[in-house]
């Protein structure tokens, strides 16, 4: 799963760990593969925190530090001064006490372990694998603090933990249940807080369910506005506990300066005029104009991947004719699916000159691009603009990860906003039920499920504090409330004969406090409107009010020019008054108002005054 890397690390806190907790015998255990932490080891140390059973009957003292290797195609597990332990294809440890941990090179883990060789099928060495088996619980406390940092507010933290705990019963019998951002990351006791093991036991047991059968509750960092389905994503059918819906939760003021992202490339790389049977001349001093971005290295670095070259070091990118995601077919979402990269490149073998190749991919998956260009370059399929102007490539995207189910960041901004955990997973995975699939401490067997209770908010919102401005010279009005609760608002414009003239908003998500729309009144006339306001709190209970809106716009500027030679100006609309000033023939006015059929009230500059309405020409 997708998670949130690195962040808040600078609040580490100092807490108690926990003890593993004795469970009953109806909490599903899980066996994980542990691959982030670890990597591809031929040796590792092992610690035993707590007496343990080997799988040959022996057993290990707390404290005891020994060395796991392969020795001759099998494990070998010695102590530190050179006992041996075991040794075979297969070997497993099983703690004594369940508050008993295991360090294998440095990270702590509760539960019981086999160690299984592994072989790479790319450059078939064999490899040591430890297998964690742990009951869910205990295992969600090394999850959640990795996917969601534990000092986020508790109802998302609960959220995180439902998710996490369906999408791992889900998938427990994958073949590929690792630690890893291919299912969800697992840090074992290391990563264990005190506020996560909190939303852990206080939620323990609830899951999700559709039909009775568990959903697979897939989650991202950030939707960047917009949830997404399954279907658009990977293909297949969409599921119904998936929708399309605006999240102004995720793209939201305090989100939105860190998820907005973009890729900026020149298209001329490497100059045209350099030499290419003299490459020795130059190779070693010329640098693409991009060479120092990752984009420019992750592009190479695919290249090898996908065997166009051998080393990143025997070619330059020189021109990226387009690199181009296509808006015209998008998913439900709003997501790209396709796009097409064009580019030359040299490539230098070990002689003098240096051959120009070119690479095209027409039409292809968006997916294929964002591996050339970095996923964490390109962190989501959510783009908003994708365009080359004055030989510079740009595209810009919103999001990170795939966007279909709980956005991580869209919690958090909920739970701040006060929505509960119940709440959130509604939003997220529509049409699923939250489900109590075991407890410690009931006695029903573990096919035993009952629905949790929610109970309903049956109060409608409060809207107060109406207040209507309008700017006549830019068109527009700005309707200001406050609503006591977060939901959905719905805002109707209707004139005095009771007929609507504009919808401002349609179930558009808000947030508890001050909410504001603004109305295009270009297009209407001076008029007394009526604005209905629709408030419905999360568990649709709605209130309609009614809301009066002036529009009175100021009348339209006349202006006139000038037909006589010399005009008088007078202070008032007689030919015996006092002139102000004069103007010559052509000049132009502004003409305020008309007395009778002989003056016109006018403003030239800073003066107004009165002059003979038949040496004026109204201008249109």
């Amino acid at each position: 799963m997708k998670k949130i890397i690195g962040i808040f690390l600078a609040f580490a806190v100092i807490i108690t760990v926990l003890p593993l907790q004795s469970k009953a015998e109806t909490i599903p255990m899980l066996e994980v593969k542990l691959v982030n932490y670890l990597g591809n080891k031929s040796t590792i140390t092992v610690v035993f925190n707590g007496e343990y059973t080997l799988s040959n009957g022996k057993k290990v003292s707390a404290g005891t530090e020994t060395v796991m290797s392969i020795v001759d195609n099998e494990l070998k597990l010695s102590t530190s001064n050179g006992q041996v332990l075991i040794e075979n294809e297969i070997m497993a440890a099983t703690p004594v006490k369940t508050d008993s941990t295991l360090a294998i090179n440095g990270r702590n883990y509760y539960g019981s372990f086999q160690f299984v060789l592994e072989k790479d099928v790319k450059s078939n060495k064999l490899y040591i694998r430890p297998i964690n088996k742990i009951d869910i619980e205990t295992y969600l406390r090394g999850v959640v603090p990795q996917e969601m940092p534990a000092l986020w507010s508790m109802e998302a933290l609960k959220a995180q933990t439902i998710a996490a705990r369906t999408y791992a019963l889900k998938h427990k019998n994958d073949t590929n249940m690792v630690d890893t951002i291919v299912k969800q990351v697992y840090g074992g006791v290391t990563a264990i807080h005190l506020r996560s093991d909190i939303a852990v036991k206080e939620t323990e047991g609830l899951v999700l369910k559709y039909n009775n059968t568990l959903i697979d509750a897939l989650f991202s960092a950030s939707n960047g506005g917009m949830t997404e389905l399954n279907s658009s994503v990977w293909g297949g059918t969409a599921v119904p506990y998936f929708a399309v819906e605006q999240d102004a939760f995720d793209f939201h003021p305090s989100t939105k300066g860190k998820f907005p992202w973009y890729i900026q490339l020149k298209q001329q790389q490497i100059p045209e005029t350099l030499d290419l049977n003299a490459a020795d001349t130059w190779w070693s001093s010329v640098k693409e104009a991009d060479a120092d971005q990752q984009v420019l290295k992750n592009i190479k670095t695919w290249m090898k991947n996908e065997g166009y070259i051998s080393d990143v070091n025997q070619i330059k990118i020189s021109t990226i004719a387009k690199l181009e995601l296509d808006l015209k077919t998008l998913s439900s979402g709003g997501r790209v699916s396709k796009g097409t990269v064009k580019m030359d490149y040299l490539f230098k073998d070990d002689g003098k000159a240096v051959e120009k190749k070119s690479l095209e991919l027409i039409g292809t998956s968006a997916s294929k691009i964002r591996a050339m260009v970095g996923i964490d370059k390109m962190p989501s399929y959510l783009i908003d603009v994708s365009e080359t102007k004055n030989e510079i490539i740009v595209i810009k995207g919103r999001g990170n990860g795939h966007g279909v189910g709980l956005s991580q960041y869209g919690a958090k901004n909920r739970a701040e906003a006060g929505h509960n955990h119940k709440q959130i997973l509604q939003f997220y995975y529509p049409k699923a039920s939250l489900v109590k699939e075991y407890s410690t401490a009931s006695s029903s067997s573990p096919n035993t499920s009952s629905t949790a209770a929610v109970k309903k908010d049956t109060a409608a919102p409060v809207i107060s504090s109406f207040k209507a401005s309008a700017d006549y010279k830019k068109n527009t009005a700005k309707l200001t409330m406050k609503i006591n609760k977060a939901g959905k608002t719905t805002i109707i414009i209707k004139d005095s004969k009771g007929k609507t003239v504009s919808t401002l908003a349609k179930n558009k998500a808000v947030k508890s406090g001050a909410v504001s729309v603004d109305w295009n009144i270009s297009k209407v006339g001076n008029d007394k409107y009526t604005a209905e306001i629709t408030a419905a709190n999360l568990d649709g209970y709605t209130k309609t009010v009614k809301q009066n809106v002036t529009i009175a716009k100021p009348a339209k500027e006349k202006k006139g020019s000038v037909k006589a030679n010399v005009l008088n100006v007078r202070q008032k609309p007689s030919t015996s008054s006092k002139v102000i000033t004069k103007l010559k023939k052509k000049q132009t006015v502004v003409i305020l108002s008309q007395q009778g059929t002989t003056w016109y009230k006018v403003k030239y500059g800073s003066k107004t005054g009165y002059v003979s309405a038949k040496y004026i020409t109204v201008l249109k």
